[in-house]
Parts: structure tokens; C-alpha cells; sequence
């Protein structure tokens, strides 16, 4: 009798521990892993879009299928804040391979980066991580200072041009002269700075002489070209150098260039803004625009990795946008939208955000604050997909729980069956 409680006792735990086998392989036994990882292309320009491809090998006992893979970030979270699922609903065999392949993937930091992991199903995969796989997101910025605001003819003036690095680039900067009749001499031109990493600052500094024509206005380019040779990315600063007794008279102001202090603004005519006015604006700039014959005012602020904030007044609107969000404005009241707005990209470097501001006639205005509502998902389960991977998660932690409880339960009432019927025995011998 003895003997057949070990044997229900044994085959007990034997059923426990299946079951908490299968839970934790899958319910059909597959145990799925990455095996093999690449980006098309491996090196992107900040804010562009890429894809990225994950083989997956079921190394387990029997055939099943991944349900949801998503691929996630290292801990900078250079990708735009979003999970990325993708389902694979296909069979696969034991010891067969699929591709699963994450698309619409958009790189908003720049730098060689990397990822954390990819989820399949409730099982992390560390592979992405362990193998170091990165993708090259490049940019650069230049901005320019002259030693002097303004020069006599045949005078000199020198000019310092500063690089920033996004990612891993080679860098050509040239300086071109636009109008005046200044010129550089025999200096280099252009002058490349190679190897540069992310974060890294180049400067360059040339001697530039006064023409006899009007004011100097030139324009330095800053071409980047990825370490491998797979993307680009280009950025110019213009600036103008008061020519002081020109026989041209030149109403030109000097400036610092590829700058845009805090609170400057400009006027927007009614020509431009038809034609579409285009602006890259630091936070706190400001741009006047005449609708209907009254001045109104657009203000730039709060410009982050991926959103800016739109004051548009005399009525006060706020508007938050992400990169790519088009809004309508009703500068009249008059419930149609008098003006759009996009905000097209952000430059992370130099921390400014390019808008395109156009007339319309007619349509209705966006609601303040409407456009850009990110409610999204952040990193790390906070988007649906999350939410649904945390509520599977805590079901299944309970379902292990369960079968724990359930092997003390049967072990505790063998154990205690075993020491009732031991006293029973004894009792019996007494009598």
C-alpha cells in the first residue's frame, strides 16, 4: 500500500513538472532563438527609415510558430518611440529557420547604436545585444564666426567654421563665395577632416579678403559621408561681411551664421508665404505674417528629439507636433484655416526644427494641441504591445504559481496521509 502512495505520489510531480516543461518550451514544445540579425542599410541619415531582419531557429522538440516579435533599443533609445511587432503565424519544423523582418523602423539619434534584445512571444533573445549589432546613424552641423562684422575693401577678415559629428563620417567642408568678390587665396579648400566619431568637433579657420564689388557673402557645406560609404547627409551656413567703402553700397548685415539666437523673429511677406516659407527655427524664434491685414506671430519652443511645441497668436494657439505632423490654423476666427504648418525634421545637433509655413484658403483648423499627441508606447512595455506582453506575463507567472501550489498540496497530503496512517497502525498494534 506503502509503495503505491510513492507511485501516485511520484507520477504526481512527474505531471507537475511536464506541465511547467511545456509551459515554459511552449504549449507545442518549440523553443525558438535568433540566430542571425542584419540592417538594410546599416548606415542611415538621422530620421530616415530603415528595416532590420532577425532569423529565428526553433531549436525545440516539436514544430510551432512565433506568434509576436519585437525588437527594442539599447538603453539610448535612438529609435522613435514606438515597439515595432511582427507576426509570423508559419509553421516551423524542428531545427527549420524563419526571417522575420522589422520595417518602418526610423532613427531619430545620432551615432553608431545598437539594440537590447527581441522579444519572441514572453521569451527575451539577447542576441542582437551579444553579437553587438549597430547601425551608423550619421549627421552633421556647421556653424561659422567672423573676427570682424565688416572690412574695407582688399581687407582681411578670418572666419572660423565648427563641425559636429553625428555618427561615424568623413567630412568635406567647403567654403564658396557668393557675392562681393571675396575670396580665399590659394588656402585649402576644401578642407577634409576623415575618421570623425559621434559628438566630435572639427574647426577651420580661413582668411578671407575683402572684394570690390559690395559686401561678401559667402556659404560653407559640411558633406558627411558614413564610415562605409552608405549614406550622406549635407549642412551649410551662410554669412556676410559688410564691405565699409564699396562704390556698390550694400544694405546686407553681417551674420554669425548657422546660429539663430532665442527670441529673434523675422517678417514673412505675403509672396512667401503663398509660395511656401521654409525655416529652420531654434527654440524661441519668432516669424510675423500678415492675414486679412493684421500682423500675427509664430513661435518656436520646446523643440526636442522628435517634437516641437507652435505658438501661433494674436488669439493664442499652442500646437505640439511630431516630426511629419501637419496642422491647420485659423488666425481670423472665423472657424477656416487661414495658414498650415509642418514641421518636416529635427536637427539634434544644432537643436532646430525645420517648419514649412504655408497660406491656404480654406479647411478646417486643427485643434490646438491635437497634432502630435503622442500617447504612443514608450520603451520597455509602455505601448500596447507592451501592456498585452505584461498582461500574458502575469497571467503565466500566475499559471507556474499554480502548479507549485499544486505540487506542495499533493506532496504535504502524502506526507501527512502517510503520518496518519502510521499512528493508526500503532494504535491497532496496542490494542
Amino acid at each position: 500500500m506503502r509503495q503505491g502512495k510513492k507511485i501516485v505520489l511520484g507520477f504526481a510531480v512527474f505531471l507537475a513538472l511536464a506541465l511547467l516543461s511545456n509551459f515554459v518550451l511552449g504549449v507545442d514544445g518549440a523553443s525558438f532563438e535568433v540566430t542571425a540579425f542584419s540592417c538594410s542599410p546599416s548606415e542611415v541619415v538621422i530620421n530616415s527609415v530603415f528595416s532590420c531582419t532577425a532569423t529565428v531557429k526553433n531549436s525545440g522538440l516539436a514544430s510551432g510558430s512565433v506568434t509576436t516579435a519585437t525588437l527594442y533599443p539599447d538603453e539610448t533609445n535612438w529609435l522613435e518611440n514606438s515597439n515595432y511587432p511582427q507576426a509570423s503565424g508559419s509553421s516551423v519544423g524542428v531545427g527549420e529557420s524563419i526571417s522575420i523582418t522589422f520595417t518602418g523602423l526610423k532613427a531619430v539619434k545620432s551615432g553608431n547604436n545598437g539594440f537590447s534584445k527581441i522579444m519572441l512571444d514572453l521569451v527575451e533573445d539577447r542576441y542582437v545585444a551579444n553579437e553587438n549589432k549597430k547601425v551608423n546613424v550619421i549627421n552633421v552641423a556647421v556653424t561659422v564666426s567672423n573676427s570682424a562684422s565688416s572690412a574695407a575693401m582688399g581687407g582681411s577678415v578670418t572666419s572660423t567654421a565648427e563641425i559636429t559629428a553625428g555618427g561615424n563620417i568623413d567630412v568635406s567642408l567647403t567654403f564658396v563665395s557668393d557675392s562681393g568678390g571675396c575670396s580665399i587665396g590659394s588656402q585649402t579648400n576644401p578642407k577634409a577632416f576623415n575618421g570623425l566619431t559621434d559628438g566630435a568637433k572639427q574647426s577651420w579657420t580661413w582668411t578671407i579678403t575683402q572684394g570690390t564689388s559690395g559686401s561678401c557673402r559667402y556659404t560653407l557645406s559640411a558633406s558627411a559621408t558614413s564610415s562605409g560609404g552608405y549614406a550622406s547627409k549635407i549642412d551649410s551656413t551662410s554669412s556676410t561681411i559688410t564691405c565699409t567703402n564699396c562704390p556698390v553700397d550694400s544694405s546686407s548685415s553681417s551674420s554669425s551664421g548657422g546660429g539663430g539666437g532665442g527670441g529673434s523673429s523675422v517678417f514673412i511677406s505675403e509672396s512667401q508665404l503663398v509660395a511656401g516659407y521654409s525655416k529652420d527655427f531654434s527654440s524661441g524664434e519668432m516669424v510675423k505674417f500678415n492675414v486679412s491685414d493684421k500682423t500675427h506671430f509664430l513661435t518656436v519652443s520646446n523643440i526636442t528629439e522628435t517634437t516641437a511645441t507652435i505658438t501661433v497668436q494674436s488669439e493664442k494657439q499652442v500646437f505640439s507636433l511630431v516630426v511629419g505632423d501637419e496642422i491647420k490654423v485659423d488666425v481670423t476666427e472665423d472657424d477656416v484655416a487661414d495658414i498650415s504648418v509642418k514641421l518636416k525634421t529635427i536637427n539634434i545637433i544644432t537643436k532646430k526644427a525645420s517648419l514649412l509655413i504655408t497660406k491656404v484658403s480654406g479647411g478646417t483648423p486643427s485643434s490646438p494641441s491635437e497634432a502630435g499627441d503622442d500617447e504612443g508606447t514608450g520603451w520597455g512595455g509602455g505601448g500596447t504591445n507592451g501592456r498585452v506582453n505584461g498582461e500574458l506575463l502575469n497571467k503565466n507567472v500566475l499559471i507556474i504559481i499554480g502548479i507549485i501550489v499544486l505540487i506542495a498540496i499533493a506532496i504535504f497530503y502524502f506526507i501527512n496521509k502517510n503520518k496518519r496512517d502510521l499512528r493508526l497502525g500503532r494504535k491497532i498494534r496496542k490494542s
